[in-house]
């Protein structure tokens, strides 16, 4: 069986995973990456030498599927966004890996962005990548952006729009969770913690201007409110989702006046039950086409990496 490799070093993430020719998941490996309790974060120092151990331990895991499975070609991520600022040390690691790889196996080695890899996840669940242009959300531990995407020679050509002027709506939660005396990441935690609440508590007001949302401002107004110990976690928990979905909603209405009709929503924030129900619905009602990462694909994998090495090595069959 012919199978293509992808490596995603990430902030959070270890992963690799293999997908088939049909765009198949075959395996997929993951190892979150460890923060000490009451941590809001990793070094990237740190982040490379937890990227270095994990490797190994995820490739021994995978040695079984290989041992019947054919590595066709192999992509990586290699830097945070396709641009010649952007970089981080964390995706080193899995750089080394990759290129080590495919020359040891003589196989081709493609090299995409970690936003790109994240929008190909959701279109691995479409089965193709097309050549129309297409909005997407990208919401991460480190990430709200807005952006046009346009299918290209290489993965994908994005244009950011719009996002957050300051902090992430994942830090925005995970400072708000972590602050209850949640773990981090505490997206899962405070998603957990908020379904309790019936009905939502409501969200605080968030700053919007010309696309660019501001979470500062609640967030050190949700610190007061726990340092005042104001309402439960799970209340607190519940108020922390329905900002978030404030400020997305206002990304969402510039979107839509820029003419916006189809979004692809990506990244380990939209694993959120609650805000990918109220995408969905504003999508519904807007009638905007809406396509999302198969369930468990939302957060940190590699499975667009492998997909697009399936889709690249697809086009010289």
């Amino acid at each position: 069986m012919d199978v293509f490799l992808g490596i995603d070093t990430s902030c959070y993430t270890t992963s690799l995973c293999l997908v088939d020719k049909n765009y198949d998941v075959v395996a997929d490996e993951r190892i979150i990456l460890s923060v000490a309790k009451g941590g809001r974060g990793l070094s990237q120092s740190n982040m490379v030498y937890q990227h270095t151990r994990n490797l190994p331990v995820l490739f021994e895991r995978l040695a079984g599927v290989l041992t019947t499975a054919h590595i066709r070609a192999v992509a990586v991520t290699d830097q945070p966004r396709r641009r010649d600022d952007s970089y981080m040390p964390a995706f080193l690691a899995g750089l080394g890996y990759a290129r080590a790889l495919a020359a040891v196996l003589h196989v081709p080695l493609y090299r995409l962005s970690h936003q790109e890899n994240h929008l190909l996840a959701v279109l691995r669940t479409l089965g193709r990548v097309g050549s129309e242009p297409f909005y997407g959300l990208h919401l991460s531990g480190g990430t709200t952006d807005l952006l046009r995407a346009v299918p290209d020679e290489k993965g994908l050509d994005i244009t950011r729009i719009g996002g957050t002027s300051d902090i992430s709506a994942g830090q925005f939660i995970d400072r708000m969770g972590v602050a209850l005396g949640l773990p981090f990441p505490a997206g899962v935690h405070v998603d957990k913690l908020a379904q309790t609440v019936t009905p939502p508590v409501r969200g605080a007001h968030v700053f919007c201007r010309d696309g660019e949302i501001s979470f500062s401002g609640p967030e050190s107004q949700g610190q007061r409110l726990v340092a005042a110990a104001a309402d439960s976690p799970a209340r607190l928990c519940s108020w922390t989702l329905s900002t978030v979905w404030r400020g997305l909603e206002n990304l969402l209405v510039f979107a839509a006046t820029d003419g916006m009709s189809h979004l692809a929503a990506a990244g380990g924030v939209m694993s959120n039950g609650y805000l990918r129900r109220q995408l969905s619905d504003w999508c519904r009602r807007r009638h905007v086409r809406l396509d999302l990462a198969a369930d468990g694909f939302s957060a940190d994998n590699a499975s667009g990496a492998a997909f697009w090495a399936a889709v690249q090595e697809g086009k010289k069959s």
